[in-house]
């Protein structure tokens, strides 16, 4: 009986182990939130997705339940990080809504070459940082360099392009000129028919008479052989 037991609890944290082994944060955000802004392409990724009705502290609650990071930043209405191996899932509240909460999941590439050093210092442990980033990673993009996440950055602002210009509509001018509406026809004698194309009545011009060319009479005399 206890060896059935044995292996009945055995199974039982094999089961478990695969489960956890198999649980993937950034997965569970995409199965259940929606996309709202995708940025950078490759291992060099940022996505975005919004939770409605649940605020920072809970979601992140949420998702370290589903997947254990490696360290979580205390417990904020505003801001909060949870890191791990493989991503940095930065959650912010949405400035347009404060009971919505929007869930940022960067890759390590993405973190490392976007955030600000200093700011995520402020949440996260240096040491932390240092091994998932690199020892030699710091901020070296100058003091202007400030990026905080998705409703920070300039880069995140989404204005689509709108062509204000309206399609111009074919002109049309007002020209003179004339055309010939129909060949001279020499037997009839009958010349072409000119007319102007902006409305007028054309001038009726009258041709000329051909002048026959003379011939002279000569008067002679020859004689018969």
């Amino acid at each position: 009986m206890m060896k059935k037991w044995t292996t009945w609890i055995s199974f039982l944290l094999i089961i478990a182990l695969l489960t956890a082994c198999g649980a993937d944060a950034g997965k569970y955000v995409r199965d259940e939130y929606p996309l709202v802004s995708v940025d950078g392409k490759g291992t060099n990724m940022s996505k975005v997705y919004e939770v409605d009705g649940k605020k920072v502290p809970a979601v992140a609650a949420e998702l370290a339940a589903k997947e254990s990071p490696k360290e979580k930043s205390k417990e904020s209405e505003d801001q909060m990080f949870l890191v791990y191996n493989d991503k940095v899932i930065n959650l912010q509240k949405d400035p347009s809504n404060d009971s919505n909460t929007l869930v940022q999941i960067d890759s390590i590439e993405y973190a490392k070459s976007h955030y600000d050093s200093s700011f995520l210092q402020g949440y996260l442990t240096a040491t932390l940082l240092q091994s998932i980033f690199g020892s030699g990673w710091n901020n070296n993009r100058g003091s202007s360099y400030d990026y905080r996440g998705y409703t920070k950055s300039p880069s995140y602002t989404a204005t689509p392009s709108t062509d204000t210009s309206t399609a111009k509509k074919p002109t049309t001018s007002d020209r003179t000129g004339s055309f010939t509406s129909g060949a001279a026809n020499p037997s009839s004698g009958s010349s072409s028919t000119t007319r102007k194309n902006d409305g007028s009545t054309p001038n009726k011009v009258t041709k000329p008479s051909a002048s026959k060319p003379t011939t002279s009479k000569k008067t002679g005399s020859f004689k018969r052989r």
